[in-house]
């Protein structure tokens, strides 16, 4: 079998977060299964273009996963290259699998698709959310729905990383067919990070010198709207009234909002207490979810919210936003599901210090469910059937 993978962006474009290092474990994942995945996609990472990449050609990167960067002439918006070659990389595949829905490749590629008549699997990616639908340009994504999408999506599978985007994409496409699989985690690389004292840990990603820390919070995400830094950084200012020495550390490259986050660590006096420390590579990540009290997340929306397992991967819990799919997580004892807003946190931040969450129990439970192991052969299920 041979699978044509269409993502706008793809490895190592990390600006694009979690749903960039997902698509790239799955496809390796896939690759070690004897499956080959034949990427199309373009050099975009971000408002910049990926670097010292050769374009327009396959390259095998790993074990059955040949990649093939097409140059875009003007950044998320048009790749000619991609524009004129990327129907004969449908007609070599058999399944076509689509990310993502509001760009350029998608439509062209679903087209394509259609008129190959081959199996379409799209994976929207948090894109029919009704925050997302909302956000911005709401004319121009139901215009595109109605006329670049829908005339085409009768034989579509669609791909949704939770069961909030099941319900989603049926809000949309009341008749469509949907199979739901999560997002997985590489378990095992998120084991070997030492446990430090919080003090370094706060010194060390911050160049500070503090001498006395109590608890150390941590978030991390692109630096965007959707995320709900702003609620965080509230609910922690409150929190240090009764908890001075406590540190929050939020990770996550700039996408539009750091600038409205640091004035409002400055408005708030929190420059001592609140850091944004731009992005951190996997050992890093490692080290701060390791190490810190609790991961928190405030998003507006997340399709699934990689991280959060990625946390639960380090036995650390998690305090998440009511927007998000994680509303197992206090039945499985691995944190606080609360509601996104400034009292809804500020009360979590308080009750997390209190409970007495076992690692041991929180990695068992994200082991037994979101390792790639289990992800993947779902989704081989879904390309068989």
């Amino acid at each position: 079998m041979r699978i044509c993978l269409v993502s706008s962006s793809f490895y190592p474009a990390i600006f694009y977060g979690g749903p960039i290092s997902s698509t790239w474990d799955l496809s390796k994942k896939i690759g070690n299964n004897g499956v080959k995945v034949f990427v199309s996609t373009t050099n975009a990472n971000g408002k910049e273009r990926l670097r010292n990449l050769e374009t327009n050609k396959y390259k095998e990167i790993t074990e059955n996963v040949y990649v093939k960067y097409y140059h875009e002439q003007i950044i998320n918006v048009v790749s000619l290259s991609f524009l004129f070659n990327i129907y004969s990389d449908i007609k070599k595949s058999d399944v076509v699998y689509i990310q993502y829905l509001f760009n350029y490749t998608v439509f062209i590629s679903l087209l394509f698709s259609f008129l190959q008549k081959k199996k379409i699997i799209i994976c929207p990616r948090g894109s029919l959310s009704s925050w997302g639908l909302k956000y911005k340009k709401k004319w121009i994504k139901k215009t595109w729905i109605n006329f670049l999408i829908r005339p085409f999506i009768k034989n579509v599978r669609w791909h949704a990383c939770s069961y909030l985007e099941v319900k989603d994409i049926k809000n949309v496409f009341k008749n469509s067919d949907v199979v739901e699989i999560n997002d997985g985690i590489d378990f095992q690389s998120f084991q070997n990070s030492k446990k430090i004292d919080k003090i370094k840990l706060v010194n060390n990603f911050t160049s500070s010198s503090f001498d006395k820390v109590e608890d150390v919070f941590f978030s991390m995400g692109r630096l965007h709207e959707i995320k709900g830094f702003d609620i965080i950084i509230d609910a922690f200012n409150i929190h240090l009234k009764s908890h001075k020495n406590d540190k929050l550390i939020i990770a996550g490259g700039d996408d539009g909002e750091r600038k409205n986050l640091e004035e409002q660590i400055r408005r708030l006096n929190l420059q001592d207490s609140v850091f944004l420390i731009g992005a951190v590579n996997h050992f890093q990540k490692c080290e701060l979810l390791t190490n810190s009290t609790a991961f928190i997340l405030a998003s507006h929306f997340e399709s699934f919210g990689i991280v959060i397992a990625e946390s639960l991967a380090c036995g650390t819990p998690v305090i998440v936003s009511n927007k998000t799919s994680w509303n197992e997580i206090e039945t499985n004892k691995c944190g606080i599901f609360t509601e996104n807003d400034i009292s809804g946190f500020v009360k979590s931040l308080s009750d997390i210090k209190e409970r007495n969450f076992n690692k041991e129990q929180i990695k068992n439970y994200v082991n037994s469910t979101f390792d790639w192991k289990i992800i993947t052969n779902k989704f081989l299920e879904t390309l068989r059937n």
